[in-house]
């Protein structure tokens, strides 16, 4: 299959052509969401891929990520999990592109992992179902990373930790991280996991999150923590503390697969590693074209 695929961020521009599962080409811009205004979409998406268009009558083109959410082209309602393509192809909805050309815009998920709880993806669907795993749990570490349950090679249900984004507050805009010094000591992620590891309740002693945050400025103004490890420190108990709540909704498996960047991947291997279970990578594009094509393909449903 042939396809013109733009994924658009809120920070970001990608679009690209796809043939039988490859790239062919690509382009890139900075014109993410977030920096467009009401009905400048069409002419972005023109500008970098009208050639595209040009080139390729027949190919179906698909948009996915924030450029379906209130902020976009157009606000595309959430596909209800549990879900796999043929739901997500369904719920896509058309905007107009030019000269009776449309484009479909994946519409995203939301769900309810536990009860009174709901939870929403844009565009991260789409590397799950691209990622290979028929049951198992896909996670997508990041600024707001995702633990994601596959069953029989759909979505079943899905959560969302504040992980990343929890970091760069703490780390840069609290007092919990002023007294951090570069360059960081990796040694301080370790020690965060440690602590998030006594915290999980399975010994008994439970404080909570709070109070372990405060807990690391106390250790460095006190000396016990050296202000080289915080940075590090503050890291490894945010990531200990997902993992021990992704455990508490989830079963605990042998390996999950991970799709995002590489270092955070790295780093999240490493805590996973501490509870005995095995990561298996997955290339974020690879995945996010393997999901979209899964997709296209039950389009006409």
């Amino acid at each position: 299959m042939r396809f013109i695929l733009a994924d658009w961020g809120t920070s970001r521009f990608r679009a690209f052509v796809v043939d039988d599962g490859r790239i062919v080409d690509r382009v890139s811009s900075d014109e993410g969401i977030s920096a467009l205004r009401e009905g400048q979409h069409r002419d972005v998406f023109l500008k970098h891929c009208r050639p595209w268009l040009e080139r390729e009558p027949d190919a179906p083109v698909a948009l996915v990520g924030m450029v379906g959410s209130k902020e976009g082209w157009r606000m595309a309602p959430y596909a209800q999990c549990p879900a796999g393509p043929e739901e997500i192809a369904r719920a896509m909805i058309e905007v107009e592109i030019g000269e009776g050309r449309k484009g479909r815009i994946v519409p995203g998920l939301s769900c309810e992992p536990q009860a009174g709880a709901v939870d929403v993806m844009r565009g991260e669907e789409t590397l799950c179902l691209g990622a290979g795993v028929i049951d198992g749990l896909v996670c997508l570490p990041g600024t707001h990373p995702k633990w994601v349950e596959m069953k029989h090679g759909r979505v079943a249900r899905f959560a969302t930790y504040f992980t990343g984004e929890m970091y760069a507050l703490l780390r840069h805009h609290s007092m919990v991280g002023r007294p951090a010094t570069e360059p960081e000591d990796p040694a301080g992620f370790e020690r965060g996991l440690e602590a998030a590891e006594r915290n999980s309740g399975r010994s008994g002693a439970r404080v909570g999150l709070l109070h372990l945050i405060f807990g690391a400025r106390a250790a460095a103004v006190t000396g016990r923590l050296p202000s080289a490890e915080l940075g590090p420190y503050i890291s490894g108990l945010l990531t200990g503390d997902e993992i021990n709540g992704a455990f508490g909704l989830f079963d605990k498996p042998r390996e999950v697969t991970a799709i995002g960047a590489e270092e955070r991947v790295a780093l999240f291997g490493r805590a996973l590693a501490r509870h005995g279970i095995a990561v298996v990578t997955k290339d974020p594009e690879e995945a996010l074209v393997a999901g979209i094509a899964r997709i296209l393909e039950k389009r006409s449903i």
